[in-house]
């Protein structure tokens, strides 16, 4: 009786390995997707169980290239190219127990590269030929779509206009515009997160460069930077309403104005007559005029520094100057008193001289001599009890 139990317990254990032997292969794990960043290697790996002679592939499904054959890589030279001796796809089979692992190998990853990869077993002499799918994510930095983004705009004072940026990356970047020089938005904040930057009854303070920047978490985030070209009438700011000067005595004087315009303003210097009509004033050897196109770093955008220096001041040089700019849209005229004073004005002023009279030098020195004795005669007498 023992005999035939043990029979028994033989004859399950060969037919339930027979059985193993019997059943068809098959993918017995998911396959887990792989986030890489460009330029790196990616792997997913494919369990298989019962393959027998069964060949395994791996096939880019997106393209539906086929790579590979077991582990030998059977796509052509063409797409698997060597690097530094290195192809760009390996695939690695190992063994746990009796599971056969074929790992496909991605180097030096690159856009194409993303995508659904089928892990397939052709199983000879059936139609069934089961296959899971394993994502290659690859993380690609930003990259700014120069033909879609906005790189310079012109307006007029008043209208409304949209600036654009584009970029491209995995994960969809980010799209966040700023002023580079930090100040508020013409929206009243500091940074405007999207694509599309609208501009709503522009003004001449909108006038500037502005900063998109496109992040995705993605080392390192990309920039490009939009300048808006405002074209606006001219407008013109004495720095001083006022200068003096003392006049007879060879000293210079300069007057100065900061005039903003775009297009760019003809900047010009005008003495106004006595009676009231504008007369230009140009270079000669009386006065010099200096455009500045940056003074001290203080200057806006489509601002000029304008300088006249008026040599030797003397009494006919008094009055109002005018500084002008004029372009298509009009003129803005800022107005300059000079006037007349006692002493210079101005750093370049010299020094001042004091003059001592032979007969007050005599008379402190004489002072001084005096009090001298005095003292002298004042110890003696103490000394000897006077």
């Amino acid at each position: 009786m023992e005999n035939f139990a043990f029979g028994i317990v033989i004859l399950f254990t060969v037919t339930s390995f027979a059985s193993v032997l019997a059943q068809d292969p098959e993918i017995t794990e998911r396959i887990l997707p792989e986030i890489k960043k460009m330029g790196v290697t990616g792997r997913l790996k494919c369990v298989v169980i019962n393959q027998d002679n069964n060949p395994v592939h791996w096939i880019h499904k997106d393209t539906q290239t086929t790579i590979s054959t077991d582990e030998k890589i059977t796509v052509d030279d063409v797409h698997n190219t060597v690097v530094n001796g290195w192809p760009k796809y390996q695939v690695e089979r190992t063994y746990d127990g009796m599971k056969t692992i074929y790992t496909i190998i991605v180097n030096r990853l690159e856009p194409r590269d993303a995508g659904n990869y089928t892990c397939q077993i052709i199983i000879r002499g059936s139609t069934k030929h089961p296959s899971k799918d394993g994502e290659m994510i690859v993380l690609i930095p930003p990259a700014i779509a120069r033909s879609k983004t906005t790189h310079t705009l012109t307006v007029k004072d008043g209208d409304s206009v949209n600036m654009t940026c584009d970029a491209s990356g995995h994960p969809k970047p980010n799209i966040t515009w700023i002023r580079i020089n930090g100040a508020m938005l013409p929206n009243g904040n500091l940074k405007q997160k999207s694509s599309v930057f609208p501009l709503r009854n522009v003004t001449k303070d909108d006038r500037g460069v502005y900063r998109c920047i496109a992040d995705n978490n993605v080392r390192p985030p990309a920039s490009t930077d939009a300048t808006i070209l405002v074209q606006f009438k001219p407008e013109a700011r004495p720095i001083q309403d006022s200068y003096g000067q003392a006049e007879n005595r060879m000293f210079d004087v300069t007057i100065e104005c900061r005039i903003s315009g775009y297009p760019d303003p003809d900047l010009k210097w005008y003495k106004v007559t006595p009676g009231g009509n504008l007369q230009q004033v140009t270079n000669d050897d009386k006065h010099t005029v200096n455009i500045l196109l940056n003074h001290a770093n203080i200057l806006d955008p489509n601002e000029r520094w304008l300088q006249m220096v008026i040599y030797a001041v003397q009494a006919n040089d008094y009055g109002d100057y005018v500084c002008e700019g004029r372009n298509s849209l009009g003129a803005g005229q800022g107005v300059v008193h000079l006037f007349a004073t006692s002493e210079c004005q101005g750093p370049n002023c010299p020094a001042e001289t004091v003059f001592i009279s032979h007969a007050s030098l005599t008379a402190r020195q004489s002072s001084v001599t005096f009090t001298f004795l005095g003292s002298v005669f004042l110890l003696l007498a103490v000394k000897h009890g006077f």
